[in-house]
């Protein structure tokens, strides 16, 4: 399929590079002006992403790459879970009147970002930098990296936004209902030594390991055949959706179809070439 062209990439602040089975998407955030202005075209053109990529794509990287803080951030204590900003400094985006939004709309948006979950790929966010907006775009992946000096938060609520759209249940899973309810409400900013603590990153790293971090990951999730990492993510993807009778009938089918594969694939190595 074809992937959305260049200048409407570069108008959401976006790039896309395709290098064999890895994709790797760059939301640029350096500039706050220009990221609020792009946040809306940003979520349209990352849906096509998901619409166009080839099947022959196994992971992709969501690189959210912010700037520096604010002039007037007061900077958090990277080793405190619960954080020290002061009321009003965590959003990054100024306050505008809301246009109308038709149900449709609201509806496009939830589910824009669903594909970053599909059990065919894998995804990881990598966040860096003051990228406080960024949170619900990481979220939506299935794993994230963040750099010890990353600030993010859920700040939609001063902007009469719903925080978390679209993934609110997964904020729920990995932090709880209260925190889940704190950071939404307050907006406040966290680190991402905090996020690592409080359950919302999977790795976090310094600024010079940050790239190394990334590879090893990417590259141990790339290590197991296709085949037996697409049934364990959709195994584990959809568990909470069934019974536990039908989770273990699952897992049974899952194996027996792994246990196919293997053998398919030592067959087809025993045959002499030729």
């Amino acid at each position: 399929m074809l992937q959305p062209a260049a200048a409407d990439l570069a108008a959401a602040g976006l790039t896309l590079t395709i290098e064999g089975s890895r994709a790797t998407v760059t939301v640029d955030r350096q500039d706050r002006g220009a990221a609020c202005a792009r946040a809306v075209p940003a979520v349209g053109v990352l849906a096509d992403i998901g619409r166009c990529l080839p099947g022959s794509i196994r992971l992709v990287l969501l690189r959210i790459i912010g700037g520096l803080p604010p002039f007037d951030h007061v900077r958090v204590d990277p080793t405190a879970a619960g954080g020290r900003d002061r009321p009003g400094m965590a959003g990054d985006c100024p306050a505008s009147p809301a246009s109308p939004a038709s149900p449709g709309f609201v509806g496009d948006r939830q589910c824009a970002l669903d594909w970053l979950s599909r059990p065919d790929l894998f995804s990881i966010a990598v966040v860096s930098g003051w990228a406080v907006g960024a949170l619900r775009l990481a979220l939506a992946c299935d794993l994230r990296v963040f750099c010890a000096d990353a600030y993010l938060a859920m700040d939609g609520i001063r902007h009469g936004r719903v925080p978390a759209l679209g993934v609110s249940d997964t904020l729920v899973d990995l932090v709880g209902y209260g925190r889940a309810l704190d950071l939404c409400v307050t907006g406040r900013a966290v680190s991402g030594t905090q996020a690592y603590m409080l359950g919302l990153a999977d790795r976090v790293a310094a600024p010079v390991d940050l790239a190394d971090a990334v590879e090893d990951l990417a590259a141990a999730l790339l290590a197991p055949p296709r085949g037996l990492a697409v049934e364990v993510k959709a195994l584990l993807l959809h568990s909470r959706e069934r019974s536990r009778p039908d989770q273990r009938r699952a897992e049974r089918d899952a194996q027996l179809r792994a246990e196919r594969d293997a053998q398919l694939r030592t067959s087809a190595e025993a045959v002499p070439p030729g």
